[in-house]
């Protein structure tokens, strides 16, 4: 990884991360430098970029097909009623520019549906971060990160439910083996969301990925943490490989 030079607005500007034991200058030298991919822009990716590109992280990839509608914009707070119908990749490269200075975002306006859309994205990125909301396109991405050796950090959010897990070395769990079975039958389009825990989840995922790049341990790694918006009940499983896995064998 290469040096990054902190000047003394980046002192000032992160001064408050600088100041934590577990990162210090540092870590966030290895913040400015690293690159992150985030796939889906919905209600994880909208909050989830906004985190990452505070964080100091400069090089941005963001990957969606969709425009934004007027259902969005009760949870996916960096879209205004001015952005609906311009693509989600345009209005947050906007929103993020406007906000930080120094980004290297790079947009993909695809649809992902193959192993090889994937990896052109991810072959640079140190942390792949997945908001999508299809279980066939996660398991894709997922593929792509194992075969290629690629953090991955995989958040989702239906109802008054909220996932998260990462896959972040050659003996973690991967998605494959914690959903082989899973069958994609619904979206958030479909089933509802609670708004506020896409903002928890987004968070999470952040925190994670600050806390893996800047060399501190994963939470989340061989564990499956499901939180209940309903009740605020939080439950923490424990993830193992399958022997059979067809991905990460």
């Amino acid at each position: 990884m290469e040096f990054s030079y902190l000047n003394d607005k980046d002192l000032l500007f992160f001064s408050k991360h600088i100041l934590l034991p577990t990162i210090g200058i540092e870590g966030q030298q290895k913040l400015n430098c690293a690159e992150v991919t985030i796939f889906g822009l919905g209600g994880l990716g909208n909050l989830l970029s906004t985190y990452i590109a505070s964080s100091g992280i400069k090089k941005i990839n963001i990957v969606d097909f969709d425009v934004v509608e007027e259902t969005n914009l009760q949870r996916q707070i960096n879209f205004s009623s001015e952005d609906v119908g311009s693509l989600k990749v345009d209005s947050i490269e906007n929103f993020l520019n406007n906000k930080f200075k120094n980004l290297q975002i790079k947009k993909f306006k695809k649809k992902i549906e193959t192993l090889t859309d994937v990896e052109e994205i991810i072959k640079n990125s140190d942390i792949v971060l997945d908001g999508t909301d299809n279980f066939e396109v996660r398991k894709i991405i997922n593929k792509a990160c194992v075969k290629n050796k690629r953090k991955l950090i995989i958040g989702a959010v239906e109802g008054y439910t909220g996932q998260l897990t990462s896959v972040i070395t050659n003996d973690s769990p991967c998605y494959e083996c914690t959903y082989e079975n899973l069958i994609d039958t619904n979206s958030c389009s479909d089933s509802g969301v609670l708004a506020p825990l896409v903002g928890m989840i987004s968070s999470m995922m952040a925190m994670e990925c600050i806390n893996i790049i800047t060399g501190n341990k994963s939470s989340f790694d061989k564990k499956l943490f499901i939180v209940n918006g309903l009740n605020l009940s939080v439950d923490i499983i424990k993830t193992s490989n399958n022997p059979g896995c067809k991905v990460c064998e």
